[in-house]
């Protein structure tokens, strides 16, 4: 009878190991949205991007925005064809900097046109709204400054340069588009 009640054991045992305990997946957790054109072209250019950063970088999402992606696009030069904006957090040995990189897009390529430094702790707000209502986006980008508020620097480009066309305190949330 005690052999009897080890061999239940062990069998019963090995059953449970190899068996596994785990509750099975429900079909609802196994459901995924299907991925839209969009989403996927956004993901290959995002690579494509990321590609052209220093190494090592952090990319920075804005808090604020209507996307909440790292990336953001709009049309600077008036060409039909939107530039794109990332803004990443380089650590270096003197610290870590805050950084624009304004990407172009020429035969299928893009490239790096304008780099331009940040100030504060983080992104509150990158985008491209017509701030002065000419046709041409201008380039916002909101910075985190803590205690002190926020700092909200709006550029405008010129021969393929970022030039700084305002710069400006502001507290809270604001709307441009």
């Amino acid at each position: 009878m005690l052999n009897k009640l080890i061999r239940i054991g062990f069998i019963s045992t090995a059953l449970l190991l190899l068996g596994g305990c785990g509750i099975p997946a429900t079909p609802i957790d196994m459901i995924k949205p299907p991925l839209s054109e969009a989403s996927i072209q956004r993901d290959k250019i995002s690579h494509e991007l990321i590609k052209l950063l220093p190494d090592e970088v952090q990319l920075l999402v804005p808090t604020q925005g209507k996307d909440g992606n790292d990336i953001s696009f709009g049309d600077m030069d008036g060409d039909g064809i939107d530039e794109a904006v990332v803004v990443y957090e380089e650590n270096k040995a003197t610290g870590k900097m805050l950084k624009a990189a304004l990407f172009k897009q020429d035969n299928e390529e893009w490239r790096i046109v304008s780099e331009i430094k940040g100030f504060g702790y983080g992104l509150e707000y990158a985008g491209f709204p017509d701030i002065d209502e000419d046709g041409r986006s201008e380039l916002v980008l909101g910075w985190s400054l803590g205690a002190a508020g926020n700092g909200l620097d709006i550029y405008g480009l010129s021969e393929d340069k970022l030039m700084l066309l305002s710069k400006k305190e502001y507290h809270g949330k604001f709307d441009l588009e």
